[in-house]
C-alpha cells in the first residue's frame, strides 16, 4: 500500500507542522499487521526515519496527545493506551469486519536551524513562498525557527464489513482524508484524497508518496504532487 507523507504547513513565517530536524525523518504509523481476521488485534506503531517503513520509536504517552480508533462513524476508543514494556507501540482489539481507521497527534516541539540548513530545507519541501519571505524581509541569513506537530493515520482491513471509516473526518488540526477506499486498490490504480487543515481544504500543499523499496535515497518518494483545491490523486 502507498503511505501519504504530509506537508508541511505555513503556521507563522517558520513555524511548521511535521518535520523532526532539516531535511530529516517522516513519521509513520504502522499496524501489524494491516490485514487482520476480525476479533483480533493489532500492533500500532510509531515509525520515525528517512525511509518508509523506518523504525520505531518509543511510544511516549507524554507526547501522545490523542488516540483514537474508528470504526464507520462510530469511535470506539479515544483513551490514550499504555505501551507495551518495551514501549514499542500499543495493542488494539478489531472486533468487526470492515475497515478500522487509527489516528495519533503528537504534541508540539520547537526547534531552532541555522540559517543554511533551515533554507535548504524550506527549497527540499517546496516552499519557495516562505523562501521568498525571507528573502523580501532580509531574513534569509537569520537562523530560522520551527514549531511542529505530527498527525498521522493508518487502516487496517478485517475484510467484509463496514468500510466507510477510511473517508471519515475526524478534526486533526492537518488531515489527510482519502476519497476512496485504499484497500479497494491495486497496483496501476490512482487513489484520491483531500488535505485539510482545521477542516478547509489546503491548495498547492506539496504531498510525496512513497512504499517500501521505493527509494535507498533519504528523503526521496516514490512521487510528489501538489494538491489542487485540496485534493490530490497520485498513483498507487
Amino acid at each position: 500500500m502507498c503511505l501519504m507523507r504530509m506537508p508541511k504547513i505555513l503556521v507563522a513565517l517558520t513555524l511548521f507542522f511535521f518535520s523532526h530536524q532539516a531535511l530529516a525523518h517522516d513519521c509513520f504509523l504502522v499496524a501489524k499487521p494491516f490485514r487482520a481476521n476480525a476479533g483480533s488485534q493489532v500492533k500500532i506503531e510509531i515509525h520515525v526515519d528517512d525511509l518508509f517503513p523506518g523504525k520505531h520509536v518509543a511510544w511516549n504517552t507524554d507526547r501522545v496527545l490523542r488516540f483514537h480508533h474508528w470504526y464507520g462513524r462510530t469511535l470506539l476508543d479515544s483513551v490514550v493506551p499504555e505501551p507495551e514494556s518495551d514501549s514499542s507501540g500499543i495493542f488494539a482489539s478489531v472486533e468487526q469486519p470492515g475497515t478500522h481507521l487509527f489516528a495519533v497527534d503528537w504534541s508540539h516541539r520547537v526547534l531552532e536551524l541555522e540559517a543554511k540548513l533551515f533554507n535548504e530545507y524550506l527549497r527540499h519541501e517546496g516552499l519557495d513562498h516562505i523562501l521568498k519571505a525571507r528573502k523580501d524581509r532580509k531574513e534569509e541569513n537569520k537562523p530560522g525557527r520551527e514549531r511542529y506537530s505530527r498527525y498521522i493515520k493508518t487502516f487496517v482491513t478485517t475484510g467484509q464489513g463496514d468500510d466507510n471509516a477510511y473517508r471519515h473526518i475526524i478534526g486533526q488540526a492537518l488531515e489527510m482524508v482519502p476519497l476512496e477506499n485504499p484497500y479497494a486498490k491495486k497496483i496501476g490504480d490512482t487513489i484520491r484524497v483531500r488535505l485539510l487543515f482545521h477542516g478547509k481544504p489546503v491548495e498547492r500543499a506539496k504531498i510525496s508518496a512513497t512504499y517500501q523499496g521505493a527509494s535507498k535515497k533519504p528523503g526521496t518518494y516514490a512521487q510528489s504532487v501538489r494538491t489542487h483545491k485540496g485534493v490530490l490523486q497520485p498513483s498507487v
